[in-house]
């Protein structure tokens, strides 16, 4: 009878094992009371600039033969940019330029900037040349021959002037039937002016740039300097 004594042992150890297995699983399962984990929401941060309703520009571009059109948008940080838009691409003059009050955005290499304003217009960097300092009313410019591209090509010359001293910085891009030379970009740049801002610290950089100017943009200067059309066949 040795053998049917094994065999009820057995038997009870078994059932005892599966006893204990019900309890563990039943005390590791959570009660009803047991509050649910949330779950995580994902927020996409705020955008660093946002558009501003239309008002008066505080810039104007002398010499402007057609319509100049014009954008702004503010900066989380309370930096102001406007930017000035005569013409179009592909046209015999169109231009491009964005003037920031504030620090917007720390600048970058000059080639990253373009290419990243040139996007926001839906246009793309074909090419930039070396860049070179050139004089202007507002002091020496950053500028670099570049060709624009859409549907076609323009070629163009990029500038910019970050100035954080003062505050004040800009950059865009001028274009025509061929690369304007460094003389038409100065004085189209010279050629940026006041036209209503209050800000006392935006007056003060134009006033002082106004003393730095030079007869070499003068009236007459400015107006042969304008980017010509192209010749008729």
């Amino acid at each position: 009878m040795s053998w049917l004594r094994v065999v009820l042992m057995s038997s009870c150890s078994i059932a005892g094992l599966v006893y204990f297995a019900l309890e563990q699983q039943q005390t590791a399962r959570p009660t009803g009371h047991q509050k649910e984990v949330p779950s995580s929401v994902l927020v996409a941060p705020a955008p660093a600039w946002r558009p501003l309703p239309p008002s008066p520009v505080p810039y104007a571009i002398a010499g402007a033969s057609g319509t100049v059109a014009s954008e702004a948008r503010e900066h989380a940080n309370g930096a102001r940019e406007d930017t000035l838009i005569l013409g179009r691409f592909g046209d015999f003059r169109y231009a491009q330029v964005s003037l920031v009050q504030g620090t917007g955005e720390t600048a970058g290499s000059f080639y990253i900037d373009i290419v990243r304003r040139a996007a926001r217009s839906g246009l793309a960097v074909a090419q930039q040349g070396q860049s070179r300092m050139i004089e202007t009313k507002f002091g020496p410019v950053e500028a670099a021959p570049l060709v624009l591209a859409n549907k076609g090509e323009q070629a163009c010359q990029a500038f910019r002037l970050p100035d954080g001293s003062a505050a004040f910085s800009f950059q865009g891009w001028l274009c025509g039937s061929s690369a304007p030379d460094e003389a038409q970009l100065a004085c189209f740049i010279d050629g940026i002016t006041l036209a209503g801002g209050t800000n006392p610290s935006l007056k003060a950089v134009f006033a002082r740039a106004e003393r730095s100017r030079t007869e070499a943009c003068g009236q007459g200067a400015r107006t042969a300097a304008a980017v010509r059309p192209p010749a008729r066949p």
